[in-house]
């Protein structure tokens, strides 16, 4: 029930909340209950002291089936809670048991918050790879829901991203299961039919979607669509009114540019001292994504986790090639035993292999540890290096030449490519590469490079043609030098 009916699960186990008289192993699960109902809802849960005590008691006892739900959903209060790091690791504990567990309604809710995760930092490759491993469990469970719900998903990743295309071959894989479901699913389906009706110049279908969609369940998405279509109609009025909902929206990235419109536009209509109220606005949510935004930092503890469950692979296969190597040594031992004549000369290649054996480890242990050590320092340092060019940045200081110069070694020494693809270019059109790559907003590449916010767009347009040799805009160039490994 709490995988296909959450919200009947939240009303039947609410009544107790209260009850002292459970057992430690109910309470336990109670508290996995509870938490997964209240998420599998769309809810979430504030304090995370129910979940945890769950996911201690399941530790303990060694039970992995409900280890792995209760680390995914405290993982949830702590992302929530603004507690990233620890939010990330029992995420990913999670991930590393699901599969071993072969559950598909848990796979797919697990993919499906991993997606969102990674399309929270912008990294949509990721975001992508996990949303599709979340449409084949749906489709393994045989849920016509959560398949929907995780094509949209995708469809909106490719919209965001401009890949026209692909938003028409989600759109099309999802349509035969429109008619199935209800609600926030349907109506986002209906808001992303919208968004590729408008890029193929049909507004007047895509705006009878959205007013659809917006009956069913108004999404933020929506009310900008709708507004983008207010704008081409030249109804203005309309527009500001999506605009001014969409201020407080939760996604700093629509919030951003819905102040940004209304400023332009009540500046345009000589509203002035609502204009100036608006900015003060804009420069609050500005900080506020400065101070919370670690999307960099997200993006490299995933990695490294990744990384270390890769090595611990490895290691065990290392201990089952070892375990091989000892099985046969014994079987030429007996063998030396049964044949005397030959036993001098096996006993000294053996102890030259061993020796040999001995040494190629050690020098590869040594190797190891010295790259795993370059690594750290070289992360450190660039955390470090990164921070003071943010902070240089929101005391509108250009960069230092130290900096800068730091910057780019480590950059290079990461990414030797880089080095390669960059060597064109000027010092400062570098640095823009550089500092695009670390995640900087424009405002911040314009103040450590002493240029306007306009100039640096125009600048990155013009590195697209000039690196790539593709056209295009800004954000092209932003998902363009990223990519380069």
């Amino acid at each position: 029930m709490v995988f296909t009916q959450p919200d009947s699960v939240v009303r039947m186990l609410a009544p107790c909340w209260n009850d002292t008289v459970m057992s430690e192993a109910d309470r336990a699960l109670f508290g996995l209950l509870y938490t997964e109902a209240i998420h599998r809802s769309g809810l979430y849960m504030g304090d995370d002291s129910l979940i945890s005590a769950s996911r201690k008691y399941f530790e303990q006892h060694g039970d992995d089936r409900h280890l792995a739900r209760a680390l995914l959903h405290h993982g949830i209060v702590l992302y929530h809670q603004q507690k990233t790091r620890e939010a990330i690791l029992s995420m990913k504990r999670a991930e590393q048991m699901a599969g071993s567990l072969h559950e598909t309604a848990f796979d797919w809710f697990l993919y499906s918050v991993l997606g969102d995760v990674n399309d929270n930092v912008g990294d949509h490759i990721t975001t992508l790879r996990y949303y599709k491993q979340a449409l084949y469990a749906a489709q393994q469970a045989d849920n016509k829901q959560w398949a929907l719900q995780t094509l949209n998903n995708i469809a909106t990743t490719f919209d965001v991203l401009g890949e026209k295309d692909s938003l028409k071959y989600y759109l099309e894989q999802a349509k035969p299961l429109v008619d199935s479901t209800q609600g926030d699913v349907r109506a986002n389906y209906l808001v992303n039919n919208a968004s590729y009706l408008m890029k193929t110049g049909k507004i007047d279908e895509a705006k009878h979607f959205l007013f659809e969609s917006m009956q069913i369940s108004p999404t933020d998405r929506g009310c900008k669509l709708l507004a983008d279509i207010y704008v081409q109609e030249g109804d203005t009025a309309s527009a500001m009114l999506q605009w001014y909902r969409l201020t407080s929206s939760l996604s700093p990235d629509v919030a951003i540019q819905s102040y940004q419109l209304l400023i332009e536009h009540l500046t345009l209509l000589g509203d002035t001292k609502n204009a100036g109220e608006y900015s003060r606005r804009l420069n609050e949510v500005y900080r506020n994504l400065y101070e919370h935004n670690d999307a960099a930092g997200i993006m490299n503890m995933m990695s490294q986790f990744d990384e270390q469950l890769k090595e611990r692979r490895q290691y065990r296969t290392v201990i089952a090639l070892l375990a091989a190597i000892i099985f046969l040594m014994i079987i030429s031992a007996l063998f030396v035993w049964y044949s005397r004549r030959r036993i001098d000369k096996l006993n000294a290649r053996f102890a030259e292999s061993q020796q040999q054996f001995n040494l190629t480890r050690s020098e590869l242990t040594q190797m190891r540890r010295l790259k795993e050590r370059e690594q750290r320092e070289n992360s450190m340092q660039m955390k470090q290096t990164v921070s003071r060019l943010h902070a240089s940045a929101n005391k509108g200081k250009p960069v230092a030449d130290e900096d800068a110069n730091e910057l780019a070694q480590l950059s290079y020494a990461q990414n030797p490519k880089l080095r390669e693809l960059l060597s064109t270019l000027n010092s400062k059109e570098q640095m823009v590469c550089l500092l695009t790559i670390h995640n900087f907003l424009p405002t911040e590449i314009a103040t450590l490079t002493i240029s306007t916010p306009q100039a640096i767009t125009n600048t990155r347009v013009r590195l697209l043609k000039k690196l790539f040799g593709e056209t295009g805009g800004a954000k092209d160039f932003d998902n363009a030098i990223k990519q380069v490994k």
